[in-house]
């Protein structure tokens, strides 16, 4: 079912990405003529004329149909970009074969599509063979093509929109995908010891978060009190986010990060000591101040990557440096937890003082090429971060653009709890669930840009991106299918995932390397205070209205995104191939 839609899609992107869809008929498909009748022979039977075929006779021609697809892709294997597509194919064709010709479709997705028990044309509502192959997964019903699909239907998609969009934009013999890609920049020694001492920071960022939360709420009973917490973490990055942008780029970059660990340490310290002494103030300063400096910290690494890597690695880098970030995450929530139901907050404290002292150590291991670049002149200098920014349309697009996504993710991320738990029926465990698959959607994001070969017309992908995820959060919106609303949650973590990665490796290749610090600390403490006024305004929105019709808000804010980024981004700032200048140290 998603073999027409899927071309249809890819066709659209790659023209939105600058593609050139003539490129699809210079490929040299083998068995190219099976596809057609493939799809003609699914036409055929599922539509008006198949009415007078018998049961058996639709059966054997959906598996026939499926016999030459799966020949046009093994035929093709060396094609390595249509894998998804094989696999898919064989998946669904499992299914089918285990069952007689029919595909299975599980309960709980023919409830949400309205589907009986018993056959229905091709599929059939019972116990199956392989059920976990079937259709699971089901479309809104307010969709014009409303249906249920399967993990194969999803590979299929997928792998036909990847295909036509890599052939269009594709102008030379280069490889797309490279595994080696990813870890090439682990072969540099100064990217092993950035990438293992953010690790290990992101990891220090939340033993403290999750220790700290947890004691304000078991001392004081209140989620008032906890949340107060969050907003003393959440809301410094802005002011220190202000601050970068002034500091990254007149100190040297290296150095700055062992201090700012150094202080990060001496703010853990101090929670330590307002934990001992059951202070309160004491703790929500301490975070406050981390939180600030944090936000410095966030600036300077891509700030500085581009001094210890060439242009070409810049992307894969972006993306180990988000997987750490994510792995952190996960390590580290993790970790607190099990320290303080074991030993205690204190102790907890005590291992992510060690985080920041292991960190100081890697940061200081760094040690960059230092061709610096030249002096700026000095009304360049005098003019200021702010005027460099409003200067450039392509960065103001970017930022802009971000921040607008963070307002509708961050009304998203307020409301999911509600439209979890209650609606979809997951319980007290639902925002969990949703958060996971979200995580995991974004490393595998993340690890896509990292093995791939980014182009010209690869900064186009950030609107395009976005309006994808403009679709998905729609679709997340309407859906009432739990396992179909897990998925989209992992779909929207995935795009989110590529767009993190590619806006970082946009500046780093467009700015001037002399204003990185600017850039990023403007940027980011821009988006943060986006993400503020999303998380103040959901009470408000989620009091109003249903959860269903929050997350639709998300997506009219994400279509407006998308829409900015992809008409504003002009034709010279589309991840060019010119050169970065190296410096670890930019001169005042």
């Amino acid at each position: 079912m998603f073999l027409l839609p899927s071309l249809v899609l890819g066709l659209v992107f790659a023209m939105l990405l600058g593609g050139r869809a003539g490129r699809l008929v210079e490929v040299g498909f083998r068995l190219k003529w099976t596809v057609p009748v493939a799809l003609l022979l699914q036409v055929y039977i599922f539509s008006a004329l198949g009415e007078g075929l018998s049961q058996a006779n639709v059966e054997r021609l959906h598996v026939g149909s499926y016999v030459l697809l799966l020949a046009f892709a093994a035929a093709n294997f060396r094609l390595k970009v249509l894998v998804p597509v094989l696999l898919g194919l064989m998946a669904n064709a499992t299914a089918i074969l285990a069952n007689h010709g029919l595909m299975p479709v599980s309960e709980s997705a023919a409830r949400a599509d309205g589907l009986s028990p018993g056959i229905h044309e091709n599929v059939f509502v019972g116990p199956a063979h392989l059920g976990f192959l079937g259709d699971v997964f089901a479309l809104p019903t307010e969709f014009p093509l409303t249906n249920v699909f399967s993990i194969g239907d999803i590979l299929i998609g997928i792998g036909m929109i990847v295909f036509v969009v890599l052939v269009s934009v594709r102008d030379d013999g280069e490889p797309v995908f490279e595994a080696s890609r990813l870890v090439e920049p682990l072969r540099t020694p100064n990217y092993r010891m950035l990438s293992v001492g953010k690790l290990v920071s992101y990891a220090g960022d939340w033993i403290t978060l999750t220790a700290l939360v947890g004691w304000i709420y078991s001392t004081t009973g209140s989620t008032g009190q906890a949340a107060l917490l969050l907003l003393a973490r959440l809301a410094p990055p802005v002011l220190g986010g202000g601050i970068a942008a002034f500091v990254v780029d007149r100190l040297p970059k290296q150095r700055l990060l062992v201090w700012i660990e150094l202080g990060r340490g001496a703010a853990v310290a101090a929670a330590l000591l307002g934990v001992a002494s059951g202070s309160h103030a004491v703790v929500f300063v301490a975070i406050a101040a981390s939180g600030g400096l944090a936000a410095i910290s966030n600036a300077c690494v891509p700030s500085l990557l581009p001094s210890l890597l060439p242009p070409e690695q810049l992307a894969s880098a972006n993306a180990g440096l988000g997987i750490a970030k994510d792995g952190a995450m996960a390590v580290g929530a993790l970790g607190s937890a099990l320290i303080v139901s074991l030993v205690g907050v204190v102790p907890a404290l005590v291992v992510d003082l060690g985080t920041f002292v292991a960190a100081m150590v890697f940061f200081g291991l760094i040690r960059a090429p230092f061709r610096r670049v030249e002096k700026p002149r000095q009304e360049e200098d005098s003019a200021g971060a702010l005027h460099y920014m409003l200067g450039r349309r392509w960065l103001l697009v970017l930022v802009f653009s971000f921040a607008a996504a963070t307002l509708a993710t961050g009304l998203a991320n307020a409301t999911l709890p509600r439209l979890l738990e209650q609606k979809l029926g997951f319980g007290e465990g639902g925002y969990g669930f949703g958060i996971a698959a979200l995580a995991t959607g974004l490393a595998l994001g993340q690890a896509l840009v990292g093995l791939a070969r980014m182009g010209e017309t690869a900064g186009r992908w950030i609107g395009a991106g976005l309006l994808v995820m403009a679709g998905l959060f729609g679709m997340l919106g309407l859906v009432d299918h739990a396992p179909t609303a897990l998925l989209v949650l992992g779909a929207i973590g995935f795009v989110d995932g590529t767009t993190d990665v590619l806006f970082e490796t946009v500046v780093q290749r467009e700015a001037d390397p002399r204003r990185y610090g600017a850039v990023f600390g403007f940027s980011y403490g821009f988006i943060t205070l986006t993400m503020m006024g999303a998380v103040a305004v959901a009470p408000l929105v989620n009091s109003l209205v249903a959860p269903g019709v929050a997350i639709l808000c998300g997506a009219g804010l994400l279509l407006v995104a998308g829409a900015i980024a992809l008409l504003g981004m002009p034709a010279n700032a589309r991840v060019s191939k010119r050169p970065v200048r190296r410096s670890l140290a930019t001169p005042t």
